[in-house]
């Protein structure tokens, strides 16, 4: 897991898939990240190298979309992989977020 900033964009990258046995570690870290830089007004997931989000990954996304929604700033998600659309279109994410797939995958 790791976090950088880029252009006033604060980014999220959870290097793993987002899956029950790594929720709690992730969750915890990117909130510490998100309360420490609150000043920057768009939060983008970067979803490089993620295979696997099982039902708490899909409440992981959704949960640091609310939040970052009720702070007035946008969140996104760069990156996708073919596996994660899948569980993003199941999900209906690009209703709430813009998505944007990964490269490769186009």
């Amino acid at each position: 897991m790791k976090t950088y900033k880029r252009d006033g964009v604060f980014f999220l990258l959870p290097e793993t898939d987002l899956v029950a046995s790594q929720m709690e570690e992730i969750r915890d870290y990117f909130m510490k990240e998100l309360r420490d830089n609150a000043d920057l007004e768009q939060v983008t997931l970067d979803a490089t190298g993620i295979e696997i989000v099982d039902s708490l990954g899909v409440n992981l996304i959704i949960g640091l979309y609310r939040h970052v929604s009720t702070e007035s700033k946008k969140f996104n998600v760069i990156n996708a992989g073919e596996k994660f659309m899948k569980v993003a279109n199941f999900f209906r994410f690009s209703t709430l977020f813009d998505i944007e797939k990964a490269p490769s995958d186009e």
